[in-house]
Parts: C-alpha cells; structure tokens; sequence
C-alpha cells in the first residue's frame, strides 16, 4: 500500500474519532473548512439582498415614470381644455368664419355649423397628442329641474317620461328621480325616498334631495341600472329599427378645408367638385346611453330660466320627439332636415312644426350656454381623458373629472 492511500486512510478515521467524539459542529470550526462556510453564507446573504434590491429600484423607477408620464399627460389635456375653451370664444364672439370657410358667423345661434361643433382631428403638441371633442349640454333635458321647491312638477317631468317610455323602459323611473333632487322626503306615487328604499340598501344611503352634481348620480337612482345608464341593454333595445349614428349633418372637415384654412381663408365654391351629394338619413340615434339626452347642470331654482331649455338647433332625434305627444317622427325629421340647410334663428321659426306656445316660450331655444369638453391627451406611454362642463357665458366650469 503506497504511502498516499495510507494517508488518506488515516485522515479519515481521524475525521470519524472526531464527529463521533465531538460533532459535527466541533469539527467544522477545529478545520480550515468552516470559513469556506463562513462566505457560503454571506454570499447567499448578499445575493439575496441585491437582488432585493434591485428589484425594489426597479418598480421605484417604473413608477417615475409612469408617474411622470401621467403628470405630461395630464399637462397636455388641460392644454387642450384650454384650447376647447379658446374655440367656444372664437364661436361666441362669432369669428368662426375667420377660421374656417362655410362656419357660421352669427353670435346669436348655437348648432352643428358652428367651428365648437367640427369633428377636430387629433392635434400633435409638444409631448404627445391631444383630441378635443365638444358637446352641447343645452340640447339636452335638465332632470335637476323636473321639479322645484316652488313647482312640484314641470313641464319637464312629461318630457322625460316620454323619452323614457320611448326607449321601453318603466316610466316609475322619472318618480324615481324626482323623489331623488326634491327637497322633500315625502315619496311620488311610483317613486323612491331614504326611508323606504335606500337606508334599506347594502350599503346604506340617502336621496340627494338636491339639484344633481353629476349625471353618473343616475346609478345610484331605483330603477337605473348600469345597463340602461349605459345604453347597453333593457326596455326595447336591439327591437328599434332605422337607427342612425347621429342627426348632426356634416361635421368633418374634409381636405379641401383644411387647404383652404391655409389659403386666405376663401370660400369654398358651393358646385365645386368637393361638394357632397350624400343625403344623410335622419332617424332615432342608435345610442341609448342616458348622458347623450339628460343633464343635470341649469339653473335648478328657476325652471324657467334660459339655461334650461333645450337648443332646437342641436338637440336630438330622440330629444325632439320627447317635447310632446304631438312630435311624431315626420315632424321631427323635418325639423332636423330644415336646421341641416339652414339653422332656426329664433323659436318663432318653429311656428309650423310646434303648435303649443308653452313649449315655444319656455321650453326651447336656438342659443347654448353649457358646454361639456371632452380632451383625450396621450404621449410617451401616458393617457389622460378630462372631461369637462362648461358654462361659457360665465367661464365657469361647473364640473370636472378626469381618468387614467
């Protein structure tokens, strides 16, 4: 047996009278083998907290930047709110002309040939893309003034119940709501007060008993579910026939504008080649969604007031219908074929469309004061929508929101 088996022969039975006599532990700190050890476990430790670490930095940069994306995107959709607000001045001051050939000029009407209404493009600014998109709050019914401290029911409340009954859904809505701005905690025949239903709801609530804030306050309405606050379903929907997207007439601005916008500002030649020959169908608007036909925003005090009627020049198929039982959809296609040529100028213009003078005198108008500005801003992988509702005569915004 050479001399290096023999070694290795007593080495380990050194080992062996070792662990047995002492254990393992007195065995790893009497040899050069527990400092080995020693560096396994601190580099595990080291390891463990670098990569830790690292991982932390990480989610903490990310979050800068999406931090600071969210605040560039949010920059640039109020940029474009104000710009919005820019366009409703030029509009107001009735420079529109000046801006853009074939846009009315007349201060004293709102409608869909006026520079507020255009389908603008997405716009590039410094930092990303901006859309504006601008709506007119007053073609639409008021249902914060449905009733008031002063008149239990206004004109108004028949208004929307017809609407409502026209989509198929249950007209005890229009008590429910009702029972949900009054003042007052006595229940509407069909309707619904903090005592009999919402203090009985998981969780628990009250009826407004005021003038709404916003119209979303709809979902918290008996009767309003999220699918018919939404036009997604319920009453008669999918049964409606000859739907169409919308009766606003022609609101893009086609090439030959934007070239003429960069051309001493002409006017386009009426039998040019340009001009559309489409006749565009008019008919019940296919979407069913509540915030396209009620508002909340007015003057809740005085039913009468003008910032509560509804634009003639703007208001839609499904509007128009709803003034009264005597709206059948002949006469509203009328109305709408005739404001597409040439926009009412005043309600007496109406004469040969609407007989009864209490719709004519209160309940109509060819002038908007409430706007809602919808901007939608994105760059470097951030979004921001802004929405908000303006009152343009006081350049006061009355409610804002926004989402990321």
């Amino acid at each position: 047996m050479n001399k290096y088996i023999k070694n290795l022969i007593k080495n380990y039975y050194t080992r062996k009278e070792i662990l047995e006599n002492d254990g393992v532990r007195q065995y790893i700190f009497n040899s050069k083998g527990y400092i080995l050890l020693i560096v396994l476990v601190i580099s595990a430790f080291l390891v463990s907290f670098t990569s830790e670490f690292f991982y932390q930095t990480h989610i903490y940069i990310s979050y800068i930047k999406r931090f600071k994306s969210d605040i560039n995107s949010e920059y640039l959709a109020y940029s474009g709110f104000e710009l919005g607000k820019a366009i409703l001045e030029v509009d107001r001051l009735g420079l529109g002309s000046s801006f853009m050939p074939n846009i009315s000029s007349n201060r004293s009407i709102d409608s869909y040939k006026d520079i507020w209404a255009l389908d603008l493009p997405e716009m590039n600014l410094p930092g990303g893309t901006v859309k504006i998109k601008i709506e007119d709050e007053n073609s639409k019914i008021n249902l914060s003034v449905l009733g008031t401290e002063f008149v239990p029911m206004t004109p108004y409340y028949g208004i929307t119940q017809r609407l409502i009954g026209s989509m198929g859904f249950n007209i005890d809505v229009v008590d429910c709501i009702m029972d949900w701005i009054d003042p007052d905690s006595a229940r509407f025949p069909y309707g619904a007060e903090s005592a009999d239903y919402y203090l009985n709801q998981t969780p628990p609530y009250s009826a407004q008993n005021e003038e709404m804030k916003s119209i979303d306050e709809l979902l918290l309405v008996k009767l309003v579910t999220p699918e018919i606050f939404y036009g997604i379903g319920g009453g008669n929907h999918g049964l409606e026939k000859n739907l169409v997207e919308d009766n606003k007439g022609d609101v893009t601005i086609p090439l030959y504008k934007l070239e003429d916008l960069s051309a001493a500002g002409t006017a386009v030649d009426e039998n040019s080649k340009y001009k559309e020959s489409i006749e565009r169908k008019i008919g019940k608007e296919r979407d069913r969604a509540l915030n396209n036909y009620f508002r909340v925003y007015g003057d809740s005090s005085n039913w009468l007031d003008e910032i509560n009627k509804i634009n003639i020049n703007t208001a839609s198929f499904r509007v128009l219908s709803a003034l009264s039982n005597d709206m059948n959809d002949d006469i509203v296609t009328e109305i709408i074929k005739k404001r597409q040529i040439q926009p009412f100028t005043s309600t007496s213009e109406i004469d040969e469309f609407i007989k009864d003078t209490n719709i004519k005198n209160n309940l109509i108008t060819v002038k908007s004061r409430i706007f809602k500005i919808t901007v939608t801003a994105s760059g470097n992988e951030g979004y921001c929508r802004f929405i908000t509702y303006y009152d343009r005569d006081n350049k006061k915004i009355l409610y804002c929101t926004s989402e990321h």
